[in-house]
């Protein structure tokens, strides 16, 4: 963000990046709009995406693994597998496909993503939740995740559309975003936590 060159979607003019009216993905753009290079944001926007994506493939597998989840509830086990399987690849795709670009591609793996994201945090709620396998505390938290994601989803699909109304759909993408990031975060140190707690599993 501190080295975006500026500009939105409604005003090709402004000066570095705008919280409320710069989607994510513009930090990605292969082009600033106002034609030039933007060679900082995009590249560390596109590691950054590829690191985030290999990181939860890489966990998704691991707590699958470690809570012995298809013994518990074969349905979420499946669902988690699948789709948290699936997911990190089309978030290396958000970021491997500039939006300036090729839009249309983009936007598919931005929508069907973040649909992804629904089930797999619907499965994590009710192997954490159902079967205790971390304190309700984190169910409690992924349910959660389950709301705004579902809420999310609905701004992108039936919300203003951003060029027209350039705050709401930005605005919102920024907190389903760091609320997933927030919830992972968590999550993980509860993870942690409990292989701690159970050596012999490690």
């Amino acid at each position: 963000m501190l080295f975006f060159p500026g500009g939105t979607l409604l005003d090709k003019t402004t000066k570095g990046y705008s919280f409320f009216n710069n989607f994510f993905s513009e930090l990605g753009r292969w082009r600033s709009f106002q034609g030039g290079t933007q060679w900082v944001s995009f590249s560390t926007f596109t590691i950054a995406m590829l690191l985030q994506s290999a990181a939860i493939f890489v966990f998704n597998l691991q707590f699958l693994k470690y809570t012995n989840s298809a013994t518990l509830n074969k349905y979420a086990h499946w669902t988690a597998l699948i789709s948290g399987s699936v997911f990190p690849f089309l978030l290396a795709g958000i970021g491997l496909t500039p939006c300036d670009l090729v839009l249309s591609k983009h936007m598919f793996c931005v929508r069907v993503g973040f649909g992804l994201m629904l089930p797999l945090s619907i499965a994590y709620t009710i192997l954490i939740r159902q079967h205790h396998l971390l304190p309700n505390r984190y169910g409690n938290v992924m349910f959660l995740i389950v709301i705004a994601i579902a809420l999310y989803l609905l701004i992108i699909f039936f919300g203003p559309n951003p060029r027209e109304v350039g705050y709401v759909q930005q605005t919102s993408q920024k907190i389903i975003v760091y609320t997933m990031i927030g919830a992972l975060l968590y999550l993980s140190l509860g993870c942690l936590k409990y292989l701690q707690e159970q050596p012999t599993r490690r």
